[in-house]
């Protein structure tokens, strides 16, 4: 059997990614997934991005990755989120044709160079003196590699449910991957389980969408690529909002004993930013008024998702249940809602380069790590994928620091915290928004992804002509002064801005409130010659200077105890005076910095000074 030099497990969204990536940077690699059809499928919502995921998406598309390529390609709405709020927390939503969506990532894959893909299941890791040599699949046919990525999603023993009929599935109709979480377990994988759920689907020609409120995308410029130029989507499809009532929570009162969670036949932890109807009753018993969404699943189906209506009571009073509401009296269900649980791996175990401790060259991504959602998924992948192929080729890992992308914040939360719930990533997570806008990730990682061979040559020379515009846009902007002559005191009153006394420069005038990127092409034409994008992100830039000034010494500072690495072989046991907590949380870790040290819930200050005296005297350098 061929020898390849990296195997990725599964064909989801962090499969995908883990697959391009490393093929584009050379590495012969085979991805074995289930089913060939079902590659990059959204099994829950047709959606990507949020606030907080797609800050995620643009950092995976500024880095090579497919997603945001593949969104635009097949959306079917998209708007801009907060924008009555703060750029920091800006954030692009679209949904997608979710059969289109899945075609679209599977030529991708089938197109790409290096990469090659096979049809099957694979049962067990083949491991060597503790190191990785490859898969076996459940036909006993035998796959060798370097390195290995296991981005199995929720089929490692997974169970799904509906009240107390349950089957094994990884999602609906697909057999669980349970011999390989058994495989797992023997290896010495320490692992626990969490659920997820879904909505029922509904059949658009029973709905009377007179009867919600019609929420539509954005008909303005707009891409998720930074590849790709801003246009008006025209062919957009509307999603409905509606809201429950007291008669809906009454029926879910009279059944949610019939939840499987609430029966104690499965796993009750699941992720608290998508309760369950069962779950919102038991946490607000007083309010009745819960808001979901009917969001379409194609341009070419007549199937509605329904957001925010999670539910695992029996398939006939989901119905009774939908059919409290006005506008669905007479829906009909053509896929019922239904909770899975599985199993996933205590990512602890893991290094920021999502490489195992126990086993070298196996790498895990996406909901094995105990995270939920396409976007986390596929950024663990991509970085998977990246580190997957340095380690073949005997490099450096890429390690993204949390002061450096959204992509860091979740990779050090998931490994120095400890998940009482599927992470998900939010704005809330990151202490830098305004340093790691959406708007400028490929400023930050594209240079990088570059340099490791992950972006194509066309992409840089694309960043390298913004930075040019950028740096044009400032020179211009600390060049040209409007003076209070009568010309331009009537030209700014003509535009509804205030007036000025002395003469300003127009980087000056772009930091007040009634001055913006209109006002500047309007007073000077130059500026109409340049990208609106490129010209906000000045704006964004000039408006919140003190802010930004202050968020980079925070990152500054940051750095001081990032870049305090911890000796690989350092024995805890020697380190005096730790508390009990904080040395038993610290060997179980092995953080590689003080500053990952100083993040992991447990560990005291008292123990970071402690540890910092130690290895000082050990030689380390100072902080």
């Amino acid at each position: 059997m061929r020898k390849y030099d990296i195997i990725v497990v599964g064909g989801g969204h962090a499969g995908v990614e883990a697959s391009l990536a490393s093929a584009r940077m050379g590495a012969e690699t085979l991805l074995i997934t289930i089913d060939n059809d079902s590659i990059g499928w959204m099994p829950c919502n047709p959606s990507i991005g949020g606030p907080g995921k797609s800050q995620i998406v643009r950092e995976i598309d500024a880095l090579g990755g497919a997603m945001a390529l593949n969104t635009d390609e097949t959306l079917t709405q998209i708007k801009m989120l907060n924008i009555s709020r703060g750029p920091a927390v800006w954030s692009i939503r679209a949904q997608a044709d979710k059969w289109q969506y899945s075609l679209g990532m599977k030529r991708r894959l089938e197109f790409q160079d290096h990469l090659h893909l096979r049809q099957g299941t694979v049962a067990k890791l083949l491991i060597e003196n503790e190191r990785v040599k490859g898969v076996v699949t459940s036909d006993n046919t035998e796959f060798y590699a370097d390195a290995v990525v296991l981005t199995a999603g929720t089929y490692l023993k997974g169970r799904i449910y509906i009240s107390t009929w349950s089957a094994p599935a990884g999602r609906w109709a697909e057999p669980p991957a349970n011999s390989l979480s058994n495989n797992l377990k023997e290896i010495g994988f320490k692992m626990s389980r969490f659920n997820t759920g879904t909505t029922p689907r509904i059949d658009k020609r029973s709905i009377d969408l007179s009867k919600f409120q019609e929420e539509r995308g954005d008909f303005v410029p707009l891409h998720f690529s930074f590849w790709n130029e801003p246009k008006i989507h025209e062919r957009q499809i509307p999603s409905y909002l509606g809201w429950t009532n007291e008669k809906t929570v009454e029926i879910t009162r009279k059944y949610m004993n019939l939840s499987p969670s609430v029966m104690g036949i499965m796993v009750k932890t699941g992720p608290r930013t998508c309760p369950s109807m069962e779950e919102k009753v038991r946490w607000f018993p007083d309010k009745t008024r819960h808001q979901f969404f009917l969001e379409p699943e194609g341009f070419n189906t007549n199937e509605i998702y329904m957001q925010g209506m999670y539910m695992s009571m029996p398939y006939p009073y989901q119905t009774e249940l939908l059919r409290t509401i006005p506008g669905l009296e007479n829906v009909d269900i053509i896929r019922p809602a239904y909770v899975i649980d599985y199993d996933y791996i205590i990512p602890t175990q893991l290094n920021l380069n999502y490489e195992t401790k126990l086993i070298e060259g196996l790498f895990i991504a996406g909901q094995p790590n105990g995270t939920t959602g396409y976007d986390e998924a596929a950024g663990q992948g991509l970085l998977a994928g990246i580190n997957a192929a340095l380690k073949v080729k005997g490099s450096e890992p890429f390690i993204i620091k949390r002061s450096e992308g959204y992509l860091g914040v979740m990779t050090d939360d998931i490994l120095t915290k400890e998940l009482f719930e599927p992470y998900r990533i939010t704005p809330s997570h990151c202490e830098y928004r305004l340093l790691l806008r959406e708007d400028n990730a490929d400023l930050r990682l594209t240079r990088k992804g570059y340099e490791l061979g992950v972006v194509e040559e066309w992409k840089f020379l694309k960043l390298v002509e913004k930075e040019k515009m950028i740096e044009n846009i400032h020179q211009a902007l600390e060049s040209v002064a409007l003076h209070p002559n009568n010309e331009t005191l009537n030209k700014l009153k003509e535009l509804g801005i205030g007036e000025i006394s002395q003469p300003t420069k127009l980087f000056e005038m772009l930091r007040r409130q009634d001055f913006t990127k209109e006002s500047l092409k309007a007073l000077d034409p130059q500026f109409a010659n340049y990208p609106d994008e490129t010209l906000e992100i000045v704006e964004t830039e000039a408006k919140y200077t003190g802010y930004i000034a202050r968020e980079m010494n925070k990152a500054k500072e940051f750095l001081r105890f990032e870049n305090f690495l911890i000796p690989e072989d350092l024995d805890y046991t020697m380190v005096p005076s730790l508390s009990k907590e904080g040395r038993t949380r610290l060997i179980q870790i092995k953080p590689q910095s003080i500053g990952q040290a100083i993040r992991i819930s447990g560990v005291r200050p008292a123990d970071i000074q402690m540890l910092v005296l130690y290895i000082k005297n050990l030689g380390g350098k100072d902080v």
